[in-house]
Formats: structure tokens, C-alpha cells, sequence
């Protein structure tokens, strides 16, 4: 943790800033506790604020502690540059570079629920400063952030903490950038989280985040019930009981089959035309992830970080403008897609 960080830091509840208790006198700071009316220790050299009281945020945050674990499981390089081309399709940007100089440009970049750094890692690369005072800090709610740690540590000016999206522990107006990928809607609300985000932005600074779209009605019944029986499970034992929904979109992938709709079904949110079997079924009544250019391993992944967690809530375009709206913020750019909206939005 670099020192410049404490700073920044504010007591979460309270806002107070915090004292540091640290033996060490150099820039960076390893081991220690950061006091306030409660002692925060640093462990590793990241400050660990989580006092999760939230059940089901709890569930959601060893979920995603175990998902990002399996390493083997998302992160070849195959699913990296899908996941790349992705990521800078939905923020409207046409390269890595180009994404990289708009980080650069700001002074404090927070990474609002990092995980295991992944969605950082696609664009964030040693020399990302060069001449500018930037610096990176990645937060998330899991021990997740160890691995962000491992992956992006030697970067320069990367800090990583460990907090709750609710109650992040940083003074208002730190960062000109705060960039959530897909982590609000994993709260116990999604609005109630896009809100505490706000205020740690600063004037003129621009927030960029991914919440999921609401699905067609029999598609969100299922996942609902998928989930209810799922995500009372410890993890490694959901990530078996998920397997066999896998097969299901292998199986239905493989028939390579197409259907044609002749009508409009509206109850189902389904409109007329012709659909591959396994698309039809993905996007109307069940995920049942599947893509025949990656691994068994990985599209198991895709299924079990949609299943698995507590909290996966789904959300309306008016919802999600809402937001935005009420918080003073005038979006520059809203992409929607079947699975989810990518917003960017500027605060005035």
C-alpha cells in the first residue's frame, strides 16, 4: 500500500480520517492497522475494512471469493481477448490503447469490486502512467482482492483494499474514474450501491459500470429458481450441482439447429423469426451458457458466476437512466444488449 493512499482513506460510518500504525518508514507500507474509533488492520499490504452483517451479501461475497479462484477456469488467453473485445465494444472504445489513455488521464481510477483483477488486467499494463499523476486502487468485498494483488501488484501506483461497495472507505470527490464491471447488481441493491458510489466521484469526473438487463418473463422465473436451490450450497458442492446445466447447453449447442417463430409471442417476450435452438432457449427460459470456442471449464464458469450468487439482481433501461438522473449525472454513453447494460456518465 502505497502511503498516499491513507490519504484518502476515511473511516467508513463515521468518515473520519484514519492514523496510520505502521513500523515502516518508507513509501510503501506492508503490514500494520490504520485507527480510527475501530482498528482496520493492513494484512499484505492491503487495508481490510469488511464487517459484512448482510446474509446474503455474505453468500454472494464466498461465491465470488471461490469463483475467482479458479483461475484455470477464465483465464487463458482465448477467453482473455473475447473478454477484451468485449469489454471495449460496450465502453466504446476502438482499442486497448485508446481505453488506457482515458484511465491515464485521470488523476485517482477506482475499481469499484476489482475481483480477482481480471477486467483491469485486460487493459491495465506496466508503463499505463507514463507521465501522468494517476493511480489505480481496486476494491472489492472478497479475498478476491489478494489475487488482484498477485496479478496487478507490480504495476506502478496500484493500491488494492478490501471493503463493501455500500460502506467504501475513501473521502468524497477522490476519483475522477470509478469503473464497476458487473459487480452493483451483486449487492443487496443495486440502486442503493450505484448511490454510494456517487459521492466518491468528483466534479466533472465520469463513472462507467455494467448492470444486468431484466430477461424475458419464463427466462427470469427460471434463473430465480435456479438460484433458490443453487445458492444455499457451499461453492465447490454448486459448482458440481451446475455441471450437468452445462452439458444442457453443450447438448443444445450441438444440435445446431434453428426454429423458425411465425409470430410474435409478447407474454414471452419472444418476437417472431428464426432463432438457434440453444439461443432461444438461452435468452427466453433458461441460461444454459455455451460457446463452442471455449473450454467445458470456462463456459462452466459463465453459468456458475450467474447461478451461484445470492444476489444477481436484473434491471429495466428506465431503471438504470433513473439512476443516473437522480444523481445528477448526464450519460455520454449507454449501450444496451440483451444480457445487460454499459453506461458512462459524466457527474455535473
Amino acid at each position: 500500500m502505497h502511503r498516499a493512499l491513507v490519504d484518502t482513506l476515511r473511516e467508513p460510518g463515521t468518515g473520519r480520517p484514519l492514523r496510520l500504525e505502521a513500523s515502516e518508514s518508507a513509501e510503501i507500507v506492508g503490514d500494520g492497522a490504520l485507527v480510527g474509533e475501530r482498528r482496520y488492520p493492513i494484512v499484505r499490504g492491503i487495508p481490510r475494512f469488511v464487517d459484512v452483517e448482510d446474509e446474503g451479501q455474505r453468500q454472494t461475497q464466498g461465491s465470488f471469493a471461490f469463483k475467482w479462484g479458479q483461475r484455470d477456469t477464465y483465464d487463458s488467453e482465448r477467453m482473455r481477448e473475447q473478454s477484451r473485445r468485449w469489454l471495449l465494444a460496450r465502453y466504446g472504445f476502438a482499442s486497448v490503447d485508446e481505453m488506457q489513455g482515458r484511465f491515464r488521464a485521470a488523476r485517482r481510477v477506482l475499481d469499484a469490486g476489482c475481483g480477482s483483477g481480471y477486467s483491469a488486467s485486460l487493459w491495465l499494463s506496466p508503463g499505463w502512467r507514463r507521465d501522468s499523476a494517476g493511480a489505480w486502487v481496486g476494491a472489492d468485498i472478497s479475498t478476491a482482492v489478494d489475487l488482484a494483488q498477485e496479478r496487478l501488484g507490480h504495476i506502478e501506483e496500484t493500491d488494492f483494499v478490501q471493503a463493501d461497495l455500500m460502506r467504501l472507505p475513501f473521502a468524497s470527490e477522490t476519483f475522477d474514474i470509478i469503473f464497476s464491471e458487473g459487480v452493483l447488481h451483486h449487492t443487496p441493491s443495486t440502486a442503493k450501491a450505484f448511490g454510494a458510489l456517487v459521492p466518491l466521484l468528483a466534479a466533472g469526473g465520469e463513472i462507467m459500470f455494467y448492470v444486468y438487463r431484466r430477461k424475458a418473463p419464463a427466462r427470469e422465473f427460471t434463473d430465480d429458481y435456479v438460484r433458490s436451490q443453487i445458492s444455499n450450497l457451499a461453492p465447490a458442492d454448486a459448482w458440481d450441482a451446475l455441471r450437468p446445466l452445462t452439458e444442457l447447453g453443450r447438448a443444445l449447442a450441438e444440435l445446431q439447429t434453428s426454429i423458425e417463430i411465425p409470430s410474435d409471442i409478447p407474454y414471452l417476450g419472444i418476437k417472431a423469426g428464426r432463432y438457434d435452438v440453444q439461443r432461444l432457449i438461452y435468452w427466453h427460459f433458461l441460461k444454459a451458457f455455451w460457446n463452442p470456442d471455449l473450454t467445458f471449464e470456462e463456459n462452466h464458469h459463465v453459468n456458475f458466476d450467474w447461478h451461484h450468487p445470492r444476489y444477481a439482481h436484473r434491471h429495466t433501461e428506465e431503471e438504470v437512466r433513473g439512476w443516473c438522473d437522480a444523481a445528477g449525472l448526464a450519460i455520454h454513453r449507454f449501450d444496451a444488449q440483451e444480457s445487460g447494460f454499459t453506461v458512462r456518465a459524466v457527474r455535473n
